[in-house]
Parts: C-alpha cells; structure tokens; sequence
C-alpha cells in the first residue's frame, strides 16, 4: 500500500471511488481551484495505476516500500515499550 494524493475533477473522483485496493480518506477531500478536488488515498501500486488511467493526478506520499519501512520501525519502537515495562 502507497499513501498518495488523488487530485482531479469531480467526475475524475467519482470514477477511481470504484477501484479495488484504492481506500479513500474523505476527510481529507479538500476543493481545489477551478473545480478541482484534492483527496489522500492509500492504494496498491496497482490501484495507483488505475487512478492514473482513470485520468486522475496522482503524488506518491509513501511508497509501498516505504510504509512497510515506517510500519516496522513503528512495530519496534512499540515493542520495545513494552520489554522496557516488563509487559512481553
């Protein structure tokens, strides 16, 4: 999974709502100039093609590599915390 930025028209955005393995973060729908809209998406690197062909712009936040990277520094820093408390 990448986390990326998905910007294009509303017709643009409601056509990559369809895709498979792409997760929309409505919240962060945000309206751009020129009736243009702005949202953050997490998707596999198939899903992020898919949204290209559907001619939305797509900006690669995290690449998937680089959230496997942050998800396992994360896991360690976590359990590290918990050998320091005694709790594993």
């Amino acid at each position: 999974m990448s986390l990326v930025q998905i910007e294009g028209s509303e017709d643009v955005l409601r056509s990559v709502q369809g895709i498979p393995e792409l997760h929309l973060v409505r919240s962060s729908l945000e309206a751009r100039s020129g009736r243009r809209y702005k949202v953050a998406a997490y998707g596999s690197d198939r899903a992020v093609e898919a949204a290209v062909a559907q001619g939305a712009q797509v900006t690669v936040l995290l690449s998937s590599e680089g959230v496997d990277e942050h998800r396992a520094r994360m896991s360690a820093v976590i359990g590290q915390g918990y050998t320091e408390r005694g709790e594993v």
